[in-house]
């Protein structure tokens, strides 16, 4: 490295009064500077597995922390301070005992739980890490496992819902992954998925006045209906209301079969300042009926099904507020869709026509704002 000011040949000042804490998957430690004038950073070096790995810290803060120690044992971290022309000071050997793993901790918490098409995998995550949970499936040609889909997770807990699996029984794995690239062990598992059958879009047709209530024009700028079933996610790709609407908002799909609808995916608008927020929808119902009612504009829902118990949310994971920089989860959860399970019991009725009552957006503007819309018909 390149000096930052006049060479000199002058060691800086050891640290002193050093101390640690441990955490999860390592230790913040906290420490007294040398009054050194050219002091430029301090730099924590340690080994992991092998491998030396570094890491450094600015002359104004009195603190380091270094994370990614995968086990909870040992390790010698060595402390030193940096002049601006690259000189190191004697160092502060430390050895350490960092909390359990957040990687650990989060493999032993998986619960898995057969669902319609897939699995449902519980996790805890205590110390809110970013950990990644993949998912592998035996090919049934080669007879071994290969990557089906990961996802990343920073929430204290939740549940990774892994869909798109055929009713057929196989072998599945499951472990963790952090940013540093350490691995828990694997979860293996053998089930069958229920079944589940994802909706040929291609019969899809949007249903507007005069066959239901519905006052919005979702051709507003540049949006169309057809937008949210032409498997098409993106910044401009989508459907809107005009500004001179109001909440609630309706759209109605006739999906082509007559089927008991059990999941939705729910995709909205992407660029990273339109997600989980301005015009993007946060709360909604979903209504459905094999035959289209006669149009009562006094009563709009009059003769349709209510298929969802609960109110369904669009809820952000990282917790942020709309107009807040969206994060990785954020972007990643955006990307691949927000996944909905309709919640009453069997038998669900089965529909033809499905009829959405959009409630309000993240920021309570007037208009609505959707990307892709899917659906899964299911039996158990």
């Amino acid at each position: 490295m390149k000096p930052f000011g006049p060479k000199d040949n002058t060691a800086p000042g050891a640290m002193t009064n050093v101390s640690y804490t441990a955490i999860p998957g390592g230790a913040k430690f906290s420490y007294t500077l040398p009054l050194d004038e050219d002091l430029s950073y301090v730099k924590a070096e340690y080994m992991v597995d092998g491998v030396k790995k570094s890491v450094v810290s600015s002359q104004y803060k009195a603190e380091l922390k270094v994370e990614g120690l995968p086990d909870k044992k040992e390790y010698q971290v060595d402390l030193y301070c940096v002049d601006k022309s690259n000189n190191q000071s004697q160092p502060v050997h430390l050895t350490i005992i960092p909390e359990e793993s957040p990687v650990k901790v989060m493999r032993e918490s998986l619960k898995v739980k057969v669902d319609f098409g897939g699995f449902k995998i519980d996790y805890q995550n205590p110390s809110q890490s970013e950990l990644s949970i993949y998912f592998l499936r035996q090919d049934t040609v080669a007879k071994k496992m290969v990557f089906y889909q990961a996802r990343v997770f920073s929430q204290v807990q939740g549940t990774y819902q892994v869909v798109g699996l055929p009713n057929e029984t196989n072998k599945f794995q499951v472990f963790v992954r952090d940013r540093f690239g350490n691995t828990s062990s694997t979860l293996e598992f053998e089930d069958k998925p229920w079944r589940e059958e994802y909706l040929d879009k291609s019969k899809f047709k949007y249903v507007g006045k005069p066959n239901v209530v519905d006052d919005d024009d979702w051709y507003s700028w540049m949006g169309r209906p057809q937008n949210l079933w032409d498997d098409v996610v993106g910044e401009w790709n989508f459907a809107q209301t005009g500004p001179d609407g109001k909440y609630p908002h309706y759209f109605c799909i006739d999906l082509g079969d007559t089927v008991p609808i059990g999941r939705i995916l729910f995709q909205q608008r992407l660029g990273n300042g339109n997600v989980f927020n301005y015009d993007c929808i946060r709360h909604f119902e979903v209504y459905g009926t094999a035959k289209l009612p006669t149009v009562n504009y006094a009563s709009p829902l009059e003769g349709w099904t209510k298929l969802n118990d609960k109110t369904f949310e669009v809820i952000r994971p990282s917790g942020r507020k709309p107009g807040e920089p969206a994060t990785t989860e954020d972007i990643q959860a955006a990307t691949k869709g927000i996944m909905f399970t309709i919640d009453t019991p069997f038998p669900r009725p089965e529909i033809r026509y499905i009829r959405f009552k959009f409630i309000d957006s993240f920021t309570q503007s007037n208009m609505a704002l959707l990307g892709e819309l899917s659906f899964w018909a299911q039996w158990k």
